[in-house]
C-alpha cells in the first residue's frame, strides 16, 4: 500500500501499519521529513475533551511517545481593548514542527522502517491503480478537490516568522483584531526563551495584500523582534463530504481533520492516520471510525462561525468574560466539556454586535 505525505498524519498511519505487520511505501514531495519552515504548534486539551491529555492519549492508545517543547501553562488573549491571562499547569503542550530534530515529524520518523520516496509528487488516482490502498496525507485540500469531495469555507493567507527575543517558553499569545486579522487571528508561540514563531492568518484577501496586514499586526501589538526568516502560504478551510473513495482514504488536513478555530488539526490528524491504518488492516469502516473526530471538528467550526461575526467591541467583551475568575475555572479547571457553553455565549453576542463583511488595514 502507499501513503502520500510524510507529515504527522502520514507518519502516524505508517507507524500504525508497521505495528500491524504492513510496510507501506511513503511518497514525500520534499527532500526530507518535515516542512522546510520551522514553527510551533499548540495542543490545547480543552478542544478535545474528554481526552484530558493528548500526548498521553497518543502514547497509551497509539504507541507514539512524543516529547513537547514545553507544557503550556498560560495563554494570553489579546483583543483591541482587553487582555486576559489563563494560567494552569495542564492547558496543553507546545510542539516543534518542521525541519528541527526535535520536531514531531522527525521524532516519529525515527521509528520508521518503511521506505520513503523523497522529492516525488504522487497522484492518488494513479497510485490507486497500482496499490491495493492509498492514504492521502498531503496536508492540503487539492486531492479532495480533484476527487469532487471538497466544500470550501474560505481561503486563508498565512504569514509566519521565526524571531529572536526574550520569551516565556510556557506561554502562548493569541491576538484578535478585525483591523489586521479580519475574521481570523494572530499568535506568538515560543520555541524556547530566545526564539519564537509568530503567525498571522487572514481570510478573504489576496496574497499580495498580506504585507499590509502583517505590518499593521506587528505595529499594533508591538511585536518588534529580530526576524530570522519569514514565509507565506495559502490554506483552504473547508470540509469534505466523504473520507474514502474506493481504495483511497484521506487523513489529516487532506481529510478535513482540522478545525477553523485556531487551526487545531495536529491531534485529530494523527488520530485519523491511525484509524485509516486500522481500517485497512482490519477491513473496517473508515467513515464509522472517524465519525467522532468529524463531529468534534464540526462543533469547533460552529464556534468559529460565531466568532467570525463579532466586531472589535464584541471581541473585547468576549475576552473580558473569558478572563473572569469563575469563567476561567469552569473552562480550564473543571474538566467539563464547555465548548457548547462557549457557543451559547457567542450566540448571545451575535444578536448584539456583528462584524462588517470585510476588514481592511488602517493605521491608528
Amino acid at each position: 500500500m502507499a501513503i502520500i505525505g510524510a507529515g504527522p498524519s502520514g507518519l502516524a498511519c505508517a507507524l500504525e501499519l508497521q505495528r500491524l505487520g504492513i510496510k507501506p511505501v511513503i511518497f514525500e514531495r520534499y527532500h526530507r521529513v518535515g516542512h522546510p519552515v520551522e514553527r510551533v504548534d499548540m495542543l490545547l486539551h480543552l478542544a478535545w475533551l474528554p481526552v484530558k491529555d493528548q500526548l498521553d492519549h497518543l502514547a497509551r492508545k497509539c504507541g507514539f511517545y512524543l516529547h513537547p517543547l514545553a507544557p503550556l501553562r498560560s495563554i494570553v488573549m489579546h483583543s483591541p481593548g482587553h487582555q486576559a491571562v489563563i494560567r494552569s499547569p495542564r492547558l496543553g503542550y507546545l510542539l516543534s514542527r518542521g525541519r528541527s530534530p526535535l520536531s514531531i515529524e522527525n521524532q516519529m520518523a525515527a521509528g520508521l522502517s518503511s521506505p520513503v520516496v523523497f522529492e516525488t509528487i504522487a497522484d492518488p488516482q494513479d497510485l490507486a491503480r497500482e496499490f491495493d490502498w492509498v492514504v492521502v496525507a498531503t496536508g492540503d485540500s487539492k486531492p479532495a478537490r480533484q476527487l469532487g469531495l471538497w466544500q470550501e469555507y474560505s481561503n486563508v493567507v498565512i504569514k509566519g516568522a521565526l524571531v529572536l527575543g526574550q520569551f516565556d517558553p510556557h506561554t502562548f499569545h493569541m491576538f484578535w483584531d478585525t483591523r489586521y486579522a479580519g475574521h481570523s487571528y494572530g499568535y506568538l508561540a515560543p520555541f524556547d526563551r530566545g526564539r519564537a514563531s509568530i503567525h498571522l492568518c487572514v481570510g478573504g484577501i489576496k496574497p499580495e495584500e498580506m504585507d499590509d496586514y502583517w505590518e499593521l499586526f506587528l505595529e499594533a501589538e508591538k511585536l518588534h523582534y529580530h526576524t530570522i526568516e519569514t514565509y507565506e502560504q495559502q490554506f483552504h478551510c473547508g470540509r469534505i463530504t466523504r473520507h474514502q473513495v474506493g481504495n483511497i482514504l484521506l487523513v489529516g488536513n487532506s481529510g478535513g481533520f482540522v478545525s477553523n478555530l485556531l487551526g487545531l488539526g495536529l491531534f485529530p490528524g494523527m488520530i485519523s492516520g491511525v484509524l485509516a491504518a486500522r481500517a485497512i488492516a482490519g477491513n473496517d469502516d473508515y467513515e464509522r471510525l472517524v465519525k467522532p473526530l468529524t463531529r468534534r471538528i464540526n462543533e469547533l467550526n460552529e464556534l468559529r462561525s460565531k466568532l467570525d461575526k463579532l466586531d472589535n467591541h464584541g471581541l473585547d467583551r468576549l475576552v473580558g468574560i473569558l478572563g473572569m475568575p469563575g469563567i476561567k475555572h469552569l473552562i480550564y479547571h473543571s474538566g467539563l466539556d464547555i465548548i457548547p457553553k462557549i457557543y451559547t455565549i457567542l450566540s448571545g453576542f451575535n444578536k448584539l454586535t456583528f462584524r462588517t463583511p470585510s476588514a481592511h488595514p488602517r493605521h491608528h
